[in-house]
């Protein structure tokens, strides 16, 4: 059991299923448990597949290029965590309350509920949807985990999913003990924490990918995570004090024509930064371009601290201008 692994995917899992818990209790009370359940277990089976097909097809890629390309996704998945997960904490977020969608989403249920007794076609569709979408995002962080995480990727997909069946069956099981949204659990306290641990893995595993030796070997994982906890309590503090700026205005995707409304569904998905995701791109060509740069005095010492560096200011950057909008998604 590779027990780094194992915290950050379980932590992050146990966010994503307590999400597609209330929406699956609130069509169970609403409409009938039959057609939730059978929705529910239907995203799962798919999200089963969706492992199992992706997971098997990328471990035929090289180690380095996975732990490159994988990296940098989970630096930018986890800069999106703790954009929200910060957002928050300063007030400029609403903090999602489990409690206040259960109460919503019974009353919209209730509204259109048909015959109870019947099974629903909404209601299945709504649950599989709602445990599809909260699940890939596990989904991806299982695969991702698994196949870079450790040189047996065997071993590595089956701590990754351990820890996530570990989390839908504990979540499950209260779920189904206490019969309502699970609100004593911290979500935004797990969502800081696993969006640190994101950055954390992702900054060490492409470094690993471009050829970087980080000091200390694995223990520098402890290193980076303290260095990106210190940052985001520095952003917290910063954001705190700052003035909104009611001239900044958010991008409207529904404005785009439908292609370019699916593309920005996928880049919302793994980033939603233009910010962030530009200073990433801009430090990954940076480092790459020091990577051949052989010749260049102290040059082994660069690329790891530029990549650090390079990453912490994408991050404040893309801070610095979500904090200043109005426009902010509730």
């Amino acid at each position: 059991m590779i027990w780094s692994i194992f915290l950050a995917v379980f932590l992050a899992a146990i966010v994503e299923w307590v999400e597609a818990l209330t929406i699956v209790l609130a069509i169970g009370t609403s409409i009938n448990r039959k057609s939730s359940l059978s929705g529910a277990a239907a995203g799962f089976a798919v999200l089963a597949v969706l492992v199992a097909v992706f997971g098997s097809a990328l471990q035929y890629v090289p180690l380095n290029i996975l732990r490159m390309v994988i990296g940098v996704i989970l630096v930018l998945f986890g800069i999106q965590w703790l954009e929200k997960a910060i957002l928050r904490y300063t007030g400029l977020k609403a903090r999602r309350d489990e409690a206040k969608i259960y109460e919503t989403s019974t009353h919209e249920f209730d509204a259109i509920r048909e015959d109870r007794s019947k099974f629903s076609t909404l209601g299945f569709l709504t649950s599989f949807k709602s445990v599809f979408l909260e699940g890939l995002e596990v989904a991806v962080i299982v695969i991702t985990f698994g196949l870079t995480g450790d040189v047996n990727q065997y071993q590595g997909m089956l701590t990754a999913s351990v820890a996530a069946i570990m989390a839908l069956l504990i979540v499950t099981a209260l779920g189904v003990a206490v019969r309502k949204p699970l609100t004593i659990i911290p979500e935004n306290t797990f969502k800081f924490f696993v969006g640190i641990m994101l950055v954390t893995f992702g900054t060490f595993w492409s470094g690993e990918g471009f050829g970087i030796e980080w000091p200390l070997s694995d223990l520098f994982l402890l290193v980076l995570f303290a260095f990106y906890l210190l940052l985001c309590l520095l952003l917290i503090g910063w954001i705190s004090r700052r003035m909104v700026n009611p001239n900044i205005k958010e991008a409207d995707p529904q404005k785009y024509p439908a292609p370019l409304r699916i593309l920005w569904e996928i880049f919302d998905f793994f980033c939603g930064d233009w910010t962030a995701f530009c200073g990433v791109a801009i430090t990954v060509a940076a480092v790459l371009f020091l990577d051949n740069v052989s010749t260049f005095p102290g040059v082994s010492l660069l690329p790891g601290t530029l990549l650090v560096a390079g990453i912490a200011v994408s991050l404040w950057a893309a801070m610095g201008r979500r904090s200043q909008s109005v426009k902010i998604e509730l």
